[in-house]
């Protein structure tokens, strides 16, 4: 059952679950002994010698185990539900830790829809009912077994009868865990088609409102969360069958005992008084187990979750490097790299250098390569064969800490965080004061905008900058870059969503900042990168041509015709109706 709690995915071991096994363990005992007190008082009752001191003895008997079952009962819930809630608190932030350190092949759209719906809605659900099933099934399980002893003293047939339905019906439960998992199935693949539904509804919102007039993707949307309705339903009612043989099994039982009790007492063989309390006893151990069934049910509910977190906190990381020294150099190297997401080869036998302080531009067709190249610069995946150094060492053996001080990286799509326009610059450099902030962002053009905002720099961002254009938040992204002062920097179509009156001071702005920094520019619009130390025109996963701007101008080749392409495109004007 330890294992089903998911306390193996927060490092911990079950001693922390000792103190409140204790406290669960000793509530059991002092209702035992309380059902024994009650059966030496029925004892007396039933010879009729009741008086005053065994009433006022009954009294403190009772007001005392009252009072202690109400200390232990209160002192077991709040160290179990404090103890579990450290551990499973603990178990999110492992496996949140965990997912920083997986390849960013990891990490599709969809599937990252699903994991933040896992470690969140469904995490809830899990940890809700470990915390609470964890006292109760403590109690749940020692209360039968001392009671189940104790009816055997009084009259062995009948402790005997209880002490094997409880077995026979707790059959039912591996039975209502293979509904449970059937069930889960069907509404995993379920919710995974309504999550996605409903992401791509609000983030193609203004699309679906200009081309779906008719409704139909939001149609799909709906018929999604029904069919996850329907689902959910069907998955609550599952274990139906089996947990209602499960209550029928004991309520049978007790009144099979009930019965075997009256012919027992009819041939003189057990006393009336031992009936009663035999009957009170049984009625106990019935409804402990029943909560205890009713536990199991619950926590493989829970357990078909924690499987899939799990799953989720085993998946291979990014092996951990251990060299934390500076490399002598921030020059790269990229020796003979080859790169494949699953099956689909993206870079085959890749190689060159890019000296320390140069620029270096990565240009070709969309596919061709590039974002991945660079995203192997700064180790966001690991090359499949071949290596790259920084500095004659491999990114591989650099601790994770290290790699991040050298490496500044603005990819294609920024994600912004809800916060101040501060805050989301400051990323780059927590320490950073006011000046520094307002600083990097001048020279990211973005000063201008920020400063007209309502609140200037503590203009609050709504999510993922959704009050920001997209050259807006493109700009922040690049002064957070900026900030970082790292001696690398990677942009990734950084002037992509930048529109072309800033973007010729956003490209000074960045050539004075990069100056004297190894820098890896991915673009799109050739004429960007016509400065740059080298470009490195990609196509099909291999260099195919080298060189500077002008010596690629002058080779038959790729760079050619897309410059060309390029040029040609600029120089397009709508023709005026005749």
């Amino acid at each position: 059952m330890i294992g089903k709690l998911g306390f193996d995915i927060a490092g911990e071991n079950a001693a922390k679950l000792g103190k409140g096994f204790g406290w669960g363990l000793a509530t059991t005992i002092v209702e035992a002994l309380t059902f024994i007190a009650l059966y030496r008082f029925l004892i007396v009752a039933f010879d009729g010698r009741v008086d005053n001191r065994v009433i006022v003895e009954a009294g403190v008997v009772f007001a005392i185990a009252t009072l202690l079952l109400i200390v232990l009962r209160a002192g077991a819930y709040s160290e179990n539900f404090s103890t579990t809630y450290q551990i499973v608190a603990k178990a999110r932030l492992r496996v949140a830790d965990h997912l920083s350190r997986l390849p960013m092949a990891a990490f599709t759209k969809k599937r990252s829809e699903l994991v933040a719906e896992l470690l969140t809605s469904r995490f809830q659900v899990y940890q809700d009912v470990v915390m609470h099933i964890w006292g109760m099934a403590v109690v749940n399980a020692c209360l039968p077994l001392l009671l189940g002893l104790f009816l055997l003293w009084i009259d062995w047939r009948l402790g005997a009868l209880c002490l094997i339905l409880v077995p026979i019906a707790f059959l039912a439960i591996p039975w209502s865990n293979r509904l449970l998992v059937r069930a889960s199935v069907r509404t995993d693949a379920m919710r995974g088609r309504a999550v996605g539904a409903v992401t791509d509804q609000i983030d193609g919102i203004r699309e679906f409102r200009l081309f779906d007039r008719h409704g139909r993707r939001l149609a799909i949307a709906h018929d999604n969360l029904k069919a996850l309705e329907e689902a959910q339903m069907r998955l609550e009612l599952a274990a139906a069958p089996a947990l209602l043989t499960f209550g029928f099994v004991l309520q049978f039982g007790f009144g099979l005992i009930a019965v075997l009790g009256v012919l027992v007492v009819e041939r003189g063989q057990l006393e009336i008084v031992s009936f009663v309390a035999a009957m009170m006893i049984a009625q106990r151990i019935f409804k402990a187990a029943g909560d205890l069934g009713i536990n199991l049910a619950e926590l493989r509910f829970a357990s078909a979750i924690l499987d899939d977190i799990r799953a989720l906190s085993v998946e291979a990381t990014l092996s951990e490097g251990h060299i934390e020294e500076l490399p002598e150099s921030h020059a790269i190297s990229v020796d003979n790299v080859s790169f494949s997401y699953g099956e689909d080869a993206v870079l085959n036998r890749i190689s060159g250098e890019i000296a320390a302080g140069s620029k270096v531009a990565l240009v070709g067709m969309s596919g061709s390569g590039k974002s991945t190249l660079a995203g192997l610069m700064a180790r966001l995946h690991d090359v499949d064969e071949g290596a790259i150094r920084i500095g004659g060492v491999d990114i591989r053996d650099m601790t994770a800490e290290r790699l991040n001080t050298l490496v500044a990286m603005v990819l294609q799509d920024v994600v912004l965080f809800e916060g101040t326009v501060a805050d989301n610059i400051r990323l780059g450099n927590p320490d950073a004061n006011d000046k520094e902030v307002v600083r990097v962002a001048e020279a990211a053009e973005a000063d201008e905008f920020i400063s007209r905002l309502p609140q200037g720099y503590e203009t609050r961002i709504a999510p993922n900058g959704g009050n920001l254009s997209g050259g807006e938040r493109q700009r922040i992204a690049i002064a957070r870059a900026l900030l970082k002062d790292a001696p690398i920097l990677i942009l990734d179509e950084a002037t992509s969503s930048v529109d072309l009156a800033h973007e010729e001071k956003l490209q000074r702005a960045i050539a004075r900042l990069t100056r004297d920094r190894t820098t890896v520019v991915i673009a799109h619009r050739l004429w960007t990168v016509r400065s740059a130390d080298q470009i490195w025109v990609l196509e099909g996963g291999k260099i195919v041509q080298r060189g500077k701007h002008q010596t690629l101008l002058g080779q038959k080749g790729r760079y050619q015709s897309l410059w060309r392409a390029q040029s040609e495109a600029r120089s397009w004007r709508l023709a005026s109706a005749q």
